[in-house]
């Protein structure tokens, strides 16, 4: 975690110290929502659940696209379906995201809706079972709302999906997440 978090602050950095052309290509944000996960693992399904998520993201914007780095971290109860499997009950799954994604902005004087689409690594960590990272997508819509040409609010909507092994089994995620944010642009 420590190295994930060290790398994108190395990324952040690497932003702010890139030339510009003009002011507003470059831009760096911070974001909270929800995370509605549902998980399998093997032949044991598990109820849906939702929990707070919270992340930072940095992009490059030109013309109608951006090219986006996310991160994001959220913690997870799992909740069996089948009540038989009790040592399942309740627990823990840290479960985050780095990855990027590219957006494909419809520009709109102030509101900039927009589609997107990604690619990273997410790290599953169910506590005392195991832990894994593997590559997988996501696609979402979002509006971004730009409040002069330095500062934006956001709002976003993304499916992600990914296969992990843990244990030498296979824990399926499908998650929901909709975030909203800020954005300053340089």
């Amino acid at each position: 975690m420590k190295k994930m978090t060290t790398g994108l602050v190395m990324v952040l950095l690497a932003f702010c110290l890139v030339p510009k052309a003009e002011a507003g290509l470059i831009y760096l944000g911070l974001q909270g929502g929800i995370s509605n996960q549902k998980a399998s693992f093997s032949d044991i399904k598990f109820n849906t659940d939702t929990s707070f998520l919270y992340g930072a993201k940095a992009g490059v914007k030109f013309m109608m696209f951006a090219v986006e780095l996310n991160y994001f971290q959220a913690a997870h109860n799992l909740d069996p379906e089948d009540i038989s499997v009790p040592t399942w009950q309740d627990r823990k799954v840290d479960y985050s995201y780095l990855g990027a994604n590219l957006r494909w902005i419809f520009p709109i004087l102030v509101v900039q809706p927009y589609l997107t689409a990604g690619y990273g690594f997410y790290t599953i960590d169910i506590h005392d079972i195991g832990k894994d990272h593997n590559g997988g997508f996501n696609l979402g819509a979002g509006v971004e709302l730009m409040l002069g040409k330095m500062f934006s609010l956001s709002a976003e909507g993304k499916y992600h999906h990914v296969n992990l092994d843990i244990d030498a089994k296979s824990f399926k995620v499908g998650d929901f997440s909709l975030t909203g944010g800020f954005n300053i642009y340089f």
